[in-house]
């Protein structure tokens, strides 16, 4: 049987059942089944590939190409490239992993293909414990199976890997705009308290000049760790305190794990917990298949996990969430949601809980990798229900495909070592492939301690990632800009203005991955399709279309190979102009990541400023970098950075382009989509490295 579209054949052989899929134009294999579909109720086929001790199980096996690629599959600790690797999904609390522990925290079953330049993409929507060997223990073929649920997969063609990315995110929904502030930078231990401890982190950002959008609470504000409580010792009037903050320019995000404290009426002697007995008297925590309520261990102690399943309970939820609003709160920040169990974190103890699944009534193996996504989603929904003129800000540590809709992602508790900073490139390339656009770690690392130069270089890195947060545990040594010395926070305080200089820039290509579904932060590869030489890099990165940075990744190292891709380039400092298809040799001291521009983009930025909305973006300034023939163009997106009305047209698209003229330029400045008015501001244009080049006309 063949079924023909425009652009792909599928071809079905129905006896042995094998499906291949052709390019219409060429009738050329595009991914081929290397052996028949195969279910197994017993396990003997799990048995016989890698021994989980699986019952149920379904695979499917493709043919492996010699000169095949992998990408995606999420949230890896692994290399960019997933050639010759095999990974497992099923969401797990791992801190302190290092390259190659596997699984971790989310569960994404999707992956690319890429093949002679062409790709293909692969969606295992399926829930349960799966795995994906990409010709690891074969030389034939690469495969991927579940431990249970239906083996239901949908096939993406591009051969633009692009293309294949944005269809992805019409199946599996487009990450809506965060507010504009969530591009600020961001810090957080666990845990700053009392009140005057943060602000106190807060004032030392203000006096020291270091910009600062947003600062976190952990899990000590709380009472007894009971979510949705504040603890009246140590913060006495939260409302007093998010109100002070806002007039520095502040906003305050909260921790909210899915742990709610398991505290019957009578059971402490600090007071009831609402929040357990109204979820109690709905029935709506999990409970075992015995009837028996659920009971792991987190940071309350014994606890109880909501059925997230259950409409009526993410309704609750997200309703919960007015306690902090009416504090004012600024987003909420979802942690151990994979969710974490002290008593085994491996799942094993969940293995009979059960979950309502649309009336299913289903049990934890399937329900484990989703458990996130509908935490995620019954947050989102509350936020936006409870604050509809403003968009909800969350983070997520798991999730499965589709957490975009609700939640930005970080990496977890990484390491403060070098080869955790090494991760950081690959890990947000994947999932920026993986469908998850808003992503970052924590900066400098989680766990341990490091020093002033690590830390620098992991500024290098996450300035331009679209989640830029410093992170440390309660035990690790403090690691704010200024811990280290002078030294190290004046290169911070470089950057981190930087940053901020390039928010138009950075959230303009924000805007872009909304709507495309194409990630800010790329790897060579997404921009250089065509070029095998980017197909395995995972120490460099771009942003958007224009911006390529290749960080130092190791201590003591000020000099590095930088590939540079087709095209000729710009270095970002100098102006110098390179060649591109060929390796360079670049100096990188401490102070100095090598940074290099497209030639033929253009580049909006505004005046460097320590909050998001400290002053209008009344000026703006187009950095223009002619190509060869002398043209440039860029794009600026601009809407209220606060509200949902861009969903209904208020917003303000700018084309920009400029093309060489006598001895100057000529630049034309057209709106091309949008009601929003940003009100009057001056434009300024500035061509590199030409420094007495004129603007002979500009045309708006």
């Amino acid at each position: 049987v063949t079924v023909a579209t425009d652009e792909l054949e599928v071809v079905v052989r129905r006896s042995p059942l094998l499906i291949e899929f052709r390019d219409a134009g060429t009738h050329q294999p595009i991914n081929s089944d290397e052996r028949p579909m195969a279910y197994d109720s017993k396990g003997h086929l799990a048995n016989m590939l890698f021994d989980p001790k699986a019952g149920n199980f379904i695979a499917v096996s493709k043919k492996l190409g010699f000169d095949e690629h992998f990408y995606g599959l999420g949230e890896k600790a692994a290399r960019l490239d997933k050639r010759r690797g095999s990974f497992v999904n099923w969401n797990s609390d791992t801190p302190g992993y290092t390259e190659g522990k596997d699984p971790i925290y989310q569960t994404i079953p999707f992956y690319l293909g890429l093949q002679h330049g062409a790709a293909y993409g692969i969606f295992f929507d399926n829930s349960y414990r799966s795995y994906f060997d990409f010709g690891r223990s074969s030389q034939q073929r690469a495969w991927f199976g579940a431990e249970g649920g239906e083996l239901n997969y949908y096939f993406f063609y591009g051969p633009s890997i692009k293309k294949i990315l944005n269809r992805y995110a019409d199946l599996t929904g487009h990450m809506p705009l965060p507010p504009k502030w969530a591009l600020g930078n961001q810090q957080s231990r666990w845990s700053y308290y009392p009140d005057t401890m943060v602000e106190q982190v807060v004032r030392e950002y203000r006096e020291r000049d270091l910009p600062l959008d947003v600062i976190y609470l952990d899990i000590d504000y709380m009472r007894g760790y009971r979510v949705f409580t504040f603890d009246q010792q140590r913060f006495p009037n939260p409302k007093a305190l998010t109100d002070r903050l806002a007039r520095q320019g502040i906003k305050l995000v909260t921790i909210v794990d899915p742990g709610v404290k398991h505290d019957p009426p009578g059971a402490s002697s600090d007071g009831r917990y609402f929040v357990f007995e109204q979820g109690l008297e709905k029935n709506y925590f999990q409970r075992r298949s015995n009837g028996e309520l659920f009971v792991p261990r987190v940071w309350p102690g014994e606890s109880v996990f909501v059925d997230y399943t259950l409409p009526e309970a993410r309704r609750w939820w997200g309703d919960l969430f007015r306690v902090y609003l009416d504090n004012g709160v600024a987003g909420i920040w979802n942690d151990m949601n994979e969710p974490s169990d002290f008593v085994d974190q491996t799942g094993k103890n969940q293995l009979d809980v059960v979950s309502y699944d649309n009336g299913e009534r289903t049990t934890h193996a399937k329900n484990r990798n989703t458990f996130a996504l509908l935490m995620a989603r019954a947050t989102y929904e509350g936020l936006e229900r409870l604050r509809p003129e403003q968009r909800p800000y969350i983070i997520t540590r798991a999730g499965y495909a589709g957490i975009q809709r609700y939640a930005t992602m970080w990496t977890g508790d990484t390491n403060s070592t070098w080869d955790a900073l090494a991760l950081n490139i690959p890990m947000f390339t994947t999932l920026g492939l993986s469908g998850e656009p808003f992503i970052g770690s924590d900066v400098g690392g989680f766990i341990g301690r490091g020093n002033g130069e690590l830390l620098v270089r992991s500024y290098q890195v996450s300035f331009l990632a679209p989640f830029c947060r410093n992170h440390k545990t309660s035990d690790g040594y403090d690691q704010e800009p200024w811990r280290f010395g002078k030294y190290y926070e004046d290169i911070i305080r470089k950057y981190l203005k930087l940053r901020y200089e390039l928010l138009p820039f950075l959230y303009t290509t924000l805007e872009q991955a909304h709507r495309t579904g194409i990630p800010l932060f790329r790897p060579l590869l997404l921009n250089y399709q065509n070029d095998p030489n980017t197909y395995n890099i995972d120490d460099q990165f771009m942003v958007g279309e224009d911006l390529l940075v290749a960080p130092i990744l190791k201590p003591d190292v000020t000099r590095r190979l930088v590939y540079l891709p087709p095209g000729a380039w710009y270095d970002y400092w100098t102006n110098r102009k390179y060649a591109g298809g060929t390796m360079i040799y670049v100096d990188a001291p401490l102070d100095t990541v090598p940074l290099f521009v497209r030639a033929g983009a253009m580049i909006p930025t505004v005046p460097p400023r320590n909050f998001v909305g400290e002053r209008p973006d009344d000026t703006i300034t187009f950095n223009i970098y002619p190509d060869d023939k002398g043209w440039a163009e860029g794009t600026l997106y601009e809407d209220d950075g606060v509200s949902p009305a861009y969903k209904n047209g208020g917003l303000r698209r700018t084309m920009v382009t400029a093309r060489r003229d006598g001895r100057g330029f000529a630049v034309s400045v057209d709106v091309v989509e949008g009601q929003y008015n940003p009100g009057v501001r001056k434009l300024n244009f500035i061509v590199a490295g030409q420094r007495s080049t004129s603007i002979t006309r500009v045309k708006t």
